[in-house]
């Protein structure tokens, strides 16, 4: 429900040691979607849960789990239509959490955006009230919140001998800031005065848990401490959970490499497409499609998991796949597409861009409403390449951004479903460009 990043395999391996935190004083800092206070409430019955963050996002969550309300007020009158939101504590914070998805569309300086913004504004109230009754029904309390310093907020429970301290401190200096930043210029609040974590002050941070009862999630390996948890996925850096209070290691590691499934999966002897051709998504697992990852794509890409996997079937035979997950833009109404590519050996030149017409026509979409029980409008991918525009994507799905990070540039590019079946689509790649053949 709430916006954050800790993952499922931290989730777990706290759950699994939960016994460690019955009843006991637990105090989390750098809250952020409060996933710690979470888990452990379900799986561990500690004696109390102290949050903290310094965000107005996380800062009004806080103050509602504690079963107080923190004071915002717009300060942007282009948002006075949120007026009628803000009396209700669940429809305040609905009303905030939908309005920070809105946010991505809110320059609707392109189509999509446009179009995107529009149908976010006819939706708010529906999606308000959905959030503020999901919000109603939700077990999770904590028994105090405090917007500010992470070290300060430690240090009211100094002299707590049961306190365990669990810290996830953001990585990079001024996330909360970037992350925020629009959605604190629409609202007023007293916003906390509190010392950036940069390098020193994570390390005097450190300093003070080291004598003390502790979980430390951090993306640097100590060299003097022997991590309780070592993250290892495919598309990210490895994490470190460093804890005195669990004892018992772990490692999550990405999946060795192992022989292809025996599919039945197209050549260039055995593929003849025609109009009587029967295109099909079949579902798949997403540790299967890792094999054909590593396989096929460049050894320059780093394949990571998504949701939910599709082989894209000819007849019988495979000729590509399709990878979704999550938006990574936290849009509720849109869906990542992680992966699409084709077989390779085949003799059509450009069947690459019909794997990606499938993965936006309205079937597909039809087909990804039900497995997210959500109703996902359009469709993001991100493309690395040093080129101006990626083909098979052009003209297909719109360019919505170039850019660069860690060195490669890269380009994103957005869609909405269309109206078209499978059958529509293939016929209409077929028309197009079934003739161009190796």
């Amino acid at each position: 429900m709430f916006v954050g990043a800790i993952n499922e395999q931290l989730r777990q391996h706290l759950a699994g040691n939960a016994r460690a935190f019955e009843g006991a004083t637990v105090v989390v800092g750098c809250s952020g979607n409060f996933t710690v206070e979470a888990v452990l409430a379900v799986a561990s019955r500690p004696a109390a849960l102290h949050s903290n963050d310094v965000s107005l996002y996380s800062s009004a969550i806080g103050q509602w789990l504690a079963g107080g309300r923190l004071p915002f007020e717009i300060a942007d009158h282009d948002y006075d239509w949120l007026a009628p939101y803000l009396d209700d504590s669940e429809e305040r914070l609905g009303a905030l959490m939908v309005l920070l998805d809105m946010l991505e569309y809110e320059k609707r300086n392109n189509a999509h955006r446009e179009r995107m913004w529009h149908q976010y504004m006819l939706a708010f109230p529906s999606l308000v009230q959905a959030t503020a009754e999901k919000l109603r029904a939700l077990p999770l309390r904590v028994s105090t919140y405090f917007a500010g310093d992470v070290l300060e907020h430690f240090e009211h429970f100094a002299d707590q001998p049961d306190a365990i301290f669990c810290c996830y401190a953001p990585t990079y200096t001024g996330g909360h800031e970037r992350q925020y930043k629009r959605l604190e210029k629409i609202f007023s609040w007293r916003a906390p005065v509190y010392p950036l974590l940069d390098a020193d002050r994570r390390a005097a941070l450190l300093k003070w848990l080291r004598g003390r009862r502790f979980l430390w999630y951090d993306d640097n390996r100590l060299d003097d401490m022997q991590p309780v948890l070592e993250q290892r996925s495919g598309g990210k850096h490895t994490v470190w959970l460093y804890s005195n209070v669990i004892q018992r290691p772990a490692l999550f590691a990405g999946m060795e490499a192992k022989p292809l499934p025996r599919w039945p999966v197209a050549t260039r002897d055995n593929l003849e497409l025609t109009p009587e051709t029967e295109i099909w998504l079949k579902r798949i697992k997403t540790s299967d499609l890792m094999r054909f990852k590593e396989a096929y794509l460049g050894k320059n890409i780093t394949p990571a998991s998504g949701m939910w996997a599709f082989a894209v079937m000819a007849d019988a035979l495979i000729i590509g796949f399709l990878e979704f997950s999550y938006s990574a833009m936290r849009a509720r109404d849109q869906v990542y597409m992680m992966a699409d590519f084709c077989v390779p050996g085949t003799q059509y030149q450009r069947l690459s861009r019909l794997i990606v017409q499938l993965a936006i026509s309205g079937q597909t979409g039809n087909l990804l409403r039900r497995l997210k029980e959500f109703p996902v409008v359009a469709v993001r991918t991100t493309a690395f390449t040093e080129r101006a525009v990626s083909m098979k994507y052009r003209g297909v799905m719109q360019l919505e951004k170039r850019g660069e990070k860690d060195g490669k540039k890269f380009l994103n590019y957005v869609a909405n479903f269309n109206a078209l079946s499978w059958k529509e689509t293939y016929l209409q790649w077929l028309t197009s460009h079934g003739s161009k053949r190796r």
